[in-house]
């Protein structure tokens, strides 16, 4: 059968182009670059892994006392949760809405 010579691909090699002794340590070379690469990587996010770590455990003064104010309004905010904030009315005070001219039956007042 004919083979079309246009494409390179369909042509025949000769014997002597490439070896199997060639072809092997490219594939190794690929192997070790592709290892090398992984093994650069995984080093590259435990490293950031650490210095997040670290970070954490050992923040800076400035820092440090931010997180120490954000605890203590969260305590303080938790010990007045069960309080609240309105005191009881004395006898003496007036209703939120007297101006309005309203009784405290709804009725309205002339």
């Amino acid at each position: 059968m004919h083979k079309p010579t246009a494409f390179m691909t369909w042509m025949d090699r000769p014997a002597e182009a490439m070896t199997a002794s060639e072809v092997v340590p490219a594939a190794q070379w690929f192997v070790l670059i592709t290892l090398a690469t992984l093994f650069f990587l995984l080093g590259c996010f435990a490293t950031l892994m650490w210095v997040i770590w670290r970070r954490s455990v050992n923040p800076p003064p400035h820092v440090r006392l931010l997180m120490e104010m954000a605890e203590e309004e969260e305590r303080e905010a938790h010990a007045n949760a069960g309080k609240t904030d309105e005191k009881p009315a004395a006898s003496w005070e007036r209703e939120a809405d007297w101006w309005r001219g309203s009784s405290k039956d709804g009725e309205a007042v002339s």
